[in-house]
């Protein structure tokens, strides 16, 4: 994003610091893909705004292999330039399997598009409760003249239920599975206990 002097610059005529900064990190941002990788990026994005599905979905498929063969020339170079260097190849390959994609932003159903982290954090939850929610049923319980509640369920079965809770093995009513029980947050699962 190129910047003029005049918007980097403040009242009293010294160099804004952070307008410098995000201008550095565009540039840098626009070095790590080769510019052919940049060119179908953009093209999906156009086509995808135009609403082509099928013209979207297949540069989007050469995206991803655009992009798998950029990350091993870029592999290949690291481990090229750690040879080089005298330095350790293993070391060098575990370096750069360090590092991790990152989510910069989401773009939410209605098209608008959050980059805080705590606003994504939010989104992902909300999409995750609502997928809970609409999966899920738990059995309501009939309340009996004493005021206590009777699940429809016998005893043995909850202390059978209950252990395998708690070792996340258990398969339910509902049919989850044992490794989406072993994604459930501890406090789901304690509350469930």
């Amino acid at each position: 994003m190129p910047l003029s002097i005049t918007s980097t610059r403040n009242a009293m005529g010294s160099f804004n610091i952070f307008t410098l900064a995000l201008a550095q990190s565009s540039k840098v941002t626009k070095r790590r893909l080769p510019s052919k990788t940049l060119e179908l990026i953009r093209q999906r994005g156009i086509v995808g705004a135009a609403g082509n599905r099928k013209l979207t979905s297949g540069l989007a498929k050469q995206c991803r292999h655009v992009m798998k063969e950029d990350l091993r020339e870029k592999r290949a170079g690291a481990t090229a330039e750690a040879a080089e260097a005298g330095k350790s190849i293993r070391r060098a390959h575990r370096s750069f399997a360090n590092y991790k994609t990152k989510m910069i932003a989401l773009r939410r159903p209605d098209g608008t598009v959050a980059a805080s982290e705590r606003t994504m954090e939010k989104i992902i939850h909300e999409y995750y409760s609502d997928l809970f929610d609409s999966h899920v049923h738990l059995p309501s319980y009939e309340i009996k003249k004493g005021g206590y509640a009777v699940p429809p369920v016998l005893l043995s079965e909850i202390q059978h239920t209950i252990p395998s809770v708690n070792s996340r093995t258990a398969r339910g009513l509902d049919s989850m599975k044992p490794k989406r029980l072993r994604n459930l947050p501890p406090v789901l699962v304690n509350a469930l206990a």
